[in-house]
């Protein structure tokens, strides 16, 4: 019983940590691609994710899913741009 319990709290503790790590990620890519959208004013028209990609080294796929995911970017897959 009691390593049962044990085992329980273990597999909640590393649940925790991978959804923790996932989100930091996720806020720290988040807050590079807002960064660079919001110091390019000139580009009004939003950028491309393989421009965000290069100008914030994040890659392409992971640029597209913040994009989607984030609540603080809009558009659509060929031009993205801060809310």
């Amino acid at each position: 019983m009691l390593w049962g319990a044990i085992a329980l709290v273990v597999c909640a503790l590393l649940a925790a940590k991978v959804w923790l790590y996932r989100w930091v990620k996720f806020k720290m890519d988040e807050g590079a691609i807002t960064q660079f959208l919001h110091s390019d004013a000139a580009a009004a028209h939003g950028h491309s994710s393989d421009a965000i990609a290069a100008a914030t080294h994040i890659a392409v796929a992971r640029v597209r899913l913040v994009c989607q995911q984030s609540k603080i970017i809009g558009g659509a897959e060929p031009q993205w741009r801060r809310l």
